[in-house]
């Protein structure tokens, strides 16, 4: 992830960008209108108003996550601890809001996600190991420290008022649902209309040409990852909060669906290439999958495999555009360093005229 990208593969120019990303999103409303059609005539109350309530409740924890997952991989980055966090961030408000009034509980459930996050950012880039590495060991520490401070069981007996951010709304619509919208909104506008999101993007698509342009490493490692740590936490917290507790139990494979919709919504693993809009879509469809598998009687594990296929084919289809990519990039210097007047007669080569040809018809 962190590894600088070669010359040849660097990124198509912004209008094929916007274009590849416009076909993805109208890919995903297809897909979401023609699911939605198919479940409603198996089950004819798959999209009641109460159903859809439901779905956007489950889709709203997952979405907050996966946005600030979707900044942290656009930044070069990946955090395989999320789930933990989500977890830890639940626990640690429910426990505190036993004994101390429930705005101090939840805002400590947020920062503790955030500390989570500023500690892995720390690690991977003082130590400059692999975040996956860094994450996956912090994944199980915080597992274990979630069992510890439960004892291995649900908490529970917290104050009234901790269940009402989770369960209020606003206009009629769940209040997590609103918060999702938000931060989708704000994420966008930050990647899209800010300096900051320019340099989030460079980083991602090449951090030593970054850094050598003046950017700060350290400061968007860091702070991409303390990004990720508090939406996993905010997410945390909701979800705590709408069922009145937390259990050890939370957050289990939830790592797995959030990056699931990063990666299907368009988000390219190796960095500096995605837009908000199209995880946004990604955690929909997946969100009404799931849900519309268990309305239409199936067994509710084929969701499971819904999404680790969706996962494996949003890799492979991100894999080969790079490697068409990385073609083309190729071709498109070896005809400018063969060119008349290029490098290749400045510095007194002669290079056949046919070779040019030749990699161009083996590239297409």
């Amino acid at each position: 992830m962190n590894s600088t990208k070669a010359a040849s593969g660097r990124r198509p120019r912004i209008g094929a960008q916007r274009s590849e990303a416009a076909i993805r999103n109208i890919t995903l409303i297809a897909l979401i209108v023609a699911f939605s059609v198919v479940a409603q005539l198996v089950n004819d109350n798959f999209l009641t108003l109460a159903s859809l309530r439901v779905i956007g409740l489950n889709v709203s924890f997952i979405g907050i996550a996966a946005i600030g997952a979707a900044l942290l991989m656009i930044g070069g980055q990946i955090d395989l601890s999320i789930g933990s966090i989500f977890a830890l961030s639940a626990v640690v408000a429910a426990l505190l809001a036993q004994s101390f009034p429930p705005g101090l509980a939840l805002f400590a459930g947020v920062a503790s996600g955030g500390v989570v996050g500023l500690i892995n950012g720390l690690i991977v880039w003082r130590i400059n190991v692999s975040p996956i590495i860094v994450t996956l060991g912090a994944l199980t520490f915080i597992r274990g420290l979630v069992l510890i401070l439960t004892g291995d069981s649900s908490v529970t007996g917290v104050s009234a008022g901790f269940t009402e951010l989770g369960r209020s709304g606003a206009f009629g619509v769940p209040l997590p649902i609103v918060i999702f919208a938000a931060v989708a909104a704000g994420a966008a506008f930050l990647l899209m209309q800010t300096r900051t999101g320019l340099h989030i993007r460079a980083f991602g698509d090449d951090q030593r040409a970054a850094e050598l342009a003046g950017l700060s490493g350290k400061r968007i490692t860091q702070g991409l990852f303390v990004a990720s740590g508090l939406t996993a936490g905010l997410a945390g917290i909701l979800a705590g909060s709408r069922l009145g507790g937390a259990s050890p139990n939370f957050g289990i494979g939830f790592e797995l669906e959030v990056i699931t919709a990063v990666v299907l919504g368009g988000v390219a693993i190796t960095g500096g290439e995605g837009r908000i809009s199209g995880v946004v879509l990604s955690v929909v469809l997946l969100g009404l999958v799931t849900s519309g598998i268990t309305a239409m009687g199936l067994d509710p594990n084929i969701g499971r495999l819904v999404v680790g296929g969706a996962l494996v084919t949003a890799v492979a289809i991100n894999q080969i555009g790079q490697e068409r990519h990385q073609k083309l990039q190729r071709r498109q210097a070896l005809e400018e360093f063969v060119a008349e007047g290029g490098v290749a007669e400045r510095i007194g080569l002669t290079v056949k005229s046919e070779v040019p040809k030749k990699e161009a018809g083996n590239g297409s």
